[in-house]
């Protein structure tokens, strides 16, 4: 039997880059709920809303006196069966599946860091100002390539 592949974006630490690979947790993706939510979405939109909900998990790894004020998802290709719809609740956004299982850097297509300069606004959104956390959606994430994901962690801790 076939597994159908999904592609989920995933809620990082700059700790989590140094690891030999992404351990289970709350992750999020294109889902049934989200097309529901956004009817008139087309496939990128839902995306970038999927991404932004990673971003924001992102920002809530990290704390105020973290080495890293940037927010970083990893973006990959896993197969439908190790992931779980978590329990319904009020705090449930329609993008949030469970990871159930460690996920290797070979199975992650992308890094999505926060652009350079983004950080106080992040540090803004750490120290419980809603208007900086409402903002720190429209910050533009840069795209890395998995292979540099060293680079990205030595340019993330200076």
């Amino acid at each position: 039997m076939y597994d159908r592949g999904m592609r989920i974006y995933i809620p990082l630490a700059v700790t989590d880059l140094d690891a030999d690979s992404i351990s289970s947790r709350p992750v999020h993706a294109v889902t049934p709920q989200l097309r529901e939510y956004f009817p008139d979405e087309d496939q990128e939109g839902l995306e970038m809303v999927a991404t932004l909900a990673a971003a924001d998990d992102s920002l809530r790894l990290m704390t105020i006196d973290s080495q890293n004020h940037r927010r970083i998802v990893a973006v990959a290709e896993i197969v439908d069966k190790n992931i779980d719809a978590p329990s319904q609740g009020k705090d449930v956004l329609a993008t949030q599946r469970n990871l159930n299982e460690y996920v290797p850097w070979k199975k992650v297509e992308a890094l999505l860091i926060d652009e350079p300069g983004a950080e106080e606004l992040v540090v803004g959104a750490l120290s419980g100002d809603e208007d900086a956390f409402l903002a720190s959606g429209d910050i533009e994430l840069m795209w890395y390539d998995v292979v540099e994901r060293a680079d990205v962690a030595r340019m993330l801790r200076q």
